[in-house]
């Protein structure tokens, strides 16, 4: 009896890995640069540097909703075309 070996869907763990990975990084590292900023002096330049580092993580976060939505639209995207094959003249598994 042989067996069939079939195309498995996508893969959605790098997807996933990456999403938890970035969202890690985005909060320690706001976490790290308050921080930094609270022990710096108002007006001193490592306090002005740590405070603009966290405003753009922080806008950084803002995007965060529509990267995962973007990533999403990419893997059914990709499903949608291992489905129906890959076009004109190709192979279909």
């Amino acid at each position: 009896m042989e067996t069939k070996l079939r195309k498995s869907a996508v893969d959605l763990t790098d997807l996933a890995i990456g999403i938890v990975v970035l969202g890690i990084v985005v909060s320690v590292g706001a976490t790290v640069l308050l921080n930094v900023r609270d022990t710096n002096t108002t007006g001193d330049t490592a306090y002005n540097l740590a405070g603009d580092a966290a405003t753009g993580l922080a806008e950084y976060g803002n995007w965060f909703k529509i990267i995962v939505i973007v990533g999403v639209a990419a893997v059914i995207l990709s499903l949608i075309f291992m489905a129906f094959g890959r076009g004109r003249g190709g192979t279909t598994y």
